[in-house]
């Protein structure tokens, strides 16, 4: 088991967020295309939110399953995560909060327009390409993470 700090564990989950954001912001049609979901609240925090049944598939922490999950508790308890009311003992989707997410998933939809995609489904031939320079650029435009834990 690796130590990770709760600012590492943000970091990741916001990369883990830009990563995924420009394929959740995009539907994936039979014959390889892809077009745009709505941009509205709903499809923001669907694109946005990750299960805790399946985060160190995403997140990739190293941590076991009882501490990464400790953490994301006391993370969403502090105010650095925000997550759906959740029965205990069960798997729920958290988030960071959505001042963080929300100008990152407009970002990218002004991102995956620039690069021609629409709401009609086309060709998707290179977007993983296009997706990669997308997450980069969210990376890099809003940075890591800047709430300390």
């Amino acid at each position: 088991m690796m130590k990770i700090t709760d600012q590492e564990l943000l970091n990741k989950i916001f990369i883990t967020t830009a990563e995924r954001l420009p394929y959740m912001a995009t539907h994936n049609y039979f014959g390889n295309k892809r077009g745009l979901t709505p941009d509205d609240d709903w499809y923001q925090k669907y694109a946005t939110k990750i299960c805790t049944a399946r985060r160190e598939s995403a997140l990739k922490t190293g941590l076991s399953n009882s501490q990464s999950m400790s953490r994301i508790i006391r993370l969403i308890a502090t105010g650095h995560l925000q997550a759906e009311k959740h029965e205990i003992g069960q798997a729920f989707y958290f988030s960071l909060p959505d001042e963080v997410t929300k100008p990152m998933f407009v970002r990218t939809f002004e991102l995956l327009i620039e690069n021609g995609i629409t709401k009609e489904p086309q060709d998707a031939t290179g977007f993983d390409d296009i997706a990669k320079r997308i997450s980069a650029t969210l990376i890099s435009e809003f940075g890591e993470m800047k709430r300390a834990a």
